[in-house]
Formats: structure tokens, C-alpha cells, sequence
């Protein structure tokens, strides 16, 4: 397959099932070389492997732990020497019974922030020098509506949902940090699909998110200076 002209490479965490599988996907059909960091190997991303052998790069990671992502990116920029895209996707949700608040189990709150929130911070501490080298280089974080203080409509899952307003933040604050590198950063709102989180009565699935999210990244932004947008890429309201 003809590659993208200047070269396109992408950075991604979470990508072993679900959205980030289908992502990986998607970038690998599109021609980009995609540098995967996962805590382990599935099947079903050694597949992908297999199928884009001068594509796909794995490596091994935990963006709950530093160290680790820091060795990770090492061995990303001895590939590369530049990345035009990363894409936060790592994500847990601690209360996948969305349980009332009279039953909540506190007890996985702080490993969600440490995950939703902190994990990608992680990995751009890290891979920020890559970026800056790359070709109109974007972030995205992978959001929800769940982290938005005006369209989020849920009635529990605390633990995801402040997690998520986390990470909204810290979008913002990173914006602030890289604009004048030309560096566009973005919290992406995927919609609701099937998945472990999102069960299976979701209307799309993550291949249908995975390129609602592909087509905005890697096209013109409707809305260029929003930082927090839907599928369609409409202004979301932090």
C-alpha cells in the first residue's frame, strides 16, 4: 500500500480490544505506521502484526507506571524521529454495574485517575520531543460526554465521569502548552459504543466510532479551534 505523503506515524495506547483495536485498524488501512503501546499482546492486535508486518510496531507498557513508558518511547524513537499523531485511549471504568451512589465501591476511584487522567500525561511527558518533530502533529484524547460538566446526562458512575472531566482539563492545559508549537490538541467525545464499558445495547459499534474519530483527525476539522468535540467534531461544552 502506498504510504501517506510526508510520512504519517502514529503513537497509541489501549489498543489490544475495542475502540483502540479498531483504530489501529483504521490508521493501519490508511497507510500510517502506527507505534502500539499496550501492557500486552492480544491476539487479535498480533494479527494485525501479521497482516502490516512494516506497519505496526508493539511495544510493552503500563501508562500507570512512569517508567516504563518512558523505556517504551525510547524504543519508539529509535523507529522514528517523528510522530504526526498520538491517540490517548487507555481508559478503565471503575463501576461497570453503575451502581447508585448509596452502593458505590469507592475502591477503584483512584486507579481510573491514575489511568483516565494521569496515564496520558505519561506518555506525552515522554513522547512530546517526537511530536514536535512531526508533520502538523494533533493529540487526541479519547473523552466522553460522561467528562462534561454541561451534556453529561449520567446519574452515577462518579469514578469514570470525574475521570474523564480530568482528562478534559488537562486538554486544555496542555493546549495552552504546545499552541505555540503548532501542535493541535483535542479531547474527542466517540460516542456510545459496544464494549465492555459500553454494553451491548450501544447503536454503533467501535468500528463505527474508530471511523467517526479517523476521519476527523486525519481531515479538516469543522470547527478548528474547538478542543473538546463530538463524532461529527461539534463543540462540546467542558
Amino acid at each position: 500500500m502506498e504510504r501517506p505523503t510526508p510520512p504519517h506515524r502514529a503513537l497509541i495506547t489501549g489498543s489490544n480490544r475495542g475502540l483502540g483495536l479498531a483504530l489501529v485498524h483504521q490508521l493501519l488501512s490508511r497507510g500510517y505506521e502506527v507505534h502500539a503501546i499496550n501492557r500486552r499482546v492480544s491476539e487479535d492486535l498480533e494479527d494485525q502484526r501479521q497482516q502490516f508486518p512494516d506497519q505496526l510496531f508493539l511495544y510493552t507498557g503500563d501508562v500507570r507506571d512512569e517508567d516504563s513508558i518512558k523505556s517504551a518511547v525510547a524504543e519508539v524513537a529509535k523507529n522514528v524521529d517523528g510522530l504526526e499523531l498520538v491517540v490517548n485511549n487507555a481508559a478503565v471504568h471503575p463501576d461497570p454495574e453503575r451502581a447508585p451512589l448509596e452502593k458505590a465501591d469507592f475502591s477503584g476511584y483512584l486507579e481510573a485517575f491514575d489511568i483516565n487522567a494521569i496515564g496520558p500525561l505519561r506518555v506525552l511527558k515522554h513522547a512530546l520531543p517526537l511530536v514536535r518533530k512531526g508533520h502538523e502533529p494533533r493529540i487526541v484524547n479519547i473523552s466522553s460526554e460522561a467528562g462534561s460538566c454541561g451534556e453529561n446526562w449520567r446519574s452515577s458512575e462518579y469514578g469514570y465521569c470525574m475521570s474523564k472531566a480530568a482528562l478534559n482539563r488537562a486538554t486544555t492545559i496542555l493546549h495552552e502548552y504546545v499552541k505555540g508549537d503548532g501542535i493541535k490538541v483535542l479531547a474527542m467525545h466517540p460516542g456510545w459504543f459496544s464494549s465492555d464499558m459500553g454494553g451491548e445495547k450501544a447503536p454503533i459499534t467501535p468500528e463505527d466510532a474508530a471511523g467517526n474519530i479517523i476521519g476527523l483527525i486525519t481531515g479538516k476539522l469543522p470547527h478548528p479551534q474547538a478542543l473538546y468535540v463530538s463524532p461529527e467534531g461539534q463543540p462540546m461544552q467542558f
